[in-house]
């Protein structure tokens, strides 16, 4: 699972800009870079976030990943499980950030409505942030009948709930792709967003997405009722 060239890169990206492990006070919103090489999951930097019922649910480090499992067998129907982690300290948005991680679907053998991704919102919530007034959220979600994913990006605001980016589905592209370990990153300015994937331009638009001056960041996974164990796995952030 660890992907050790992308770790000395991270880490050499980490000691470049100045961040090498550490973390702001609560009034100046922390930079942030973490490549989950330690033996428990950082604490001071990020807290553990979930809603709805499990069998079974796990945030740990593992591999030199940030693991997040989600089991769902005999839990109740009606309710979507989230759960993930976020940092403790926001993130200045004033300037605008970039943000790059990655996101391994860890090859589903079924990923029905299995979802992994990152959230921003100015909002700080232990449950789920897609409750907030405000947020920009992008993620991979499983396509039926489980083996493809896509991507969506979406935003929330006071023009309400929009996605901006969802591959054609359902419309043009209803089987989705075949996803692996994603590297993705996305720059944010405040009057421009643009999202890379693995290298290539994914999306991007010229409009204010996010009015907030800071927002929270969130890595998080979702399942509906019903799956045996899945896992998903987060690695080399890197906040500038």
């Amino acid at each position: 699972m660890k992907r050790w060239l992308a770790v000395s890169i991270l880490l050499a990206a980490c000691v470049a800009i100045g961040l090498a492990g550490s973390v702001q006070g609560a009034d100046t919103p922390a930079a942030l870079c973490d490549d989950f090489s330690a033996p428990r999951l950082d604490t001071s930097r990020w807290r553990v976030t979930y809603q709805g019922d499990f069998q079974d649910r796990i945030e740990d480090v593992q591999d030199g990943g940030l693991r997040l499992l989600a089991a769902t067998i005999g839990t109740r129907d009606d309710t979507v499980k989230f759960h993930g982690v976020r940092t403790k300290e926001p993130l200045d948005l004033s300037r605008g950030i970039d943000l790059s991680f990655d996101v391994d679907w860890n090859n589903q053998a079924n990923g029905c409505y299995l979802t992994a991704g990152v959230t921003l919102s100015p909002t700080a919530t232990d449950a789920n942030p897609a409750d907030a007034k405000e947020w920009l959220r992008f993620e991979y979600i499983g396509v039926p009948p489980g083996q493809n994913a896509r991507a969506l990006l979406a935003v929330k605001g006071l023009n309400g709930e929009r996605q901006l980016f969802t591959e054609g589905w359902p419309e043009k592209h209803r089987t989705g792709r075949k996803i692996g370990n994603q590297h993705v990153r996305l720059l944010l300015t405040p009057d421009a967003l643009r999202i890379w994937e693995n290298g290539k331009l994914l999306f991007e638009t010229t409009q204010r997405v996010l009015a907030s001056q800071e927002a929270y960041l969130y890595l998080q996974m979702s399942s509906h009722s019903n799956y045996p164990p899945r896992e998903v796995y987060f690695d080399n952030i890197v906040v500038r």
